[in-house]
């Protein structure tokens, strides 16, 4: 007597309920996490997107040294009085 188990046709996956699953389980576990750890945790994921997106910006513009591409990247995201201020310090450095 064969015993087969079968797996019925009907199976199906919404893969916004598992993501919405796997979300409530992070966010418990993030929970239980002290002010420190989770302050650590945003400062580590925004670094990470910040290298991110300033890598990105140096490779769509490979013409740029890394110091311009980093003052226009950061310009673009802050607007061009960061970029004057970032550039005006940096000449100051250089001749103080």
């Amino acid at each position: 007597m064969s015993h087969k188990s079968e797996i019925p046709n009907t199976l199906t996956i919404d893969p916004m309920a598992e993501a919405t699953l796997g979300d409530d389980f992070i966010i418990a576990a993030i929970s239980q996490w002290t002010f420190e750890r989770r302050s650590v945790a945003l400062n580590n994921l925004t670094a990470m997107v910040r290298a991110s997106s300033r890598r990105a910006w140096r490779e769509r513009h490979p013409e740029q040294s890394t110091q311009d591409a980093d003052i226009n990247w950061a310009e673009s995201l802050y607007g061009a009085d960061i970029g004057i201020a970032l550039r005006r310090h940096l000449a100051e450095r250089k001749h103080p």
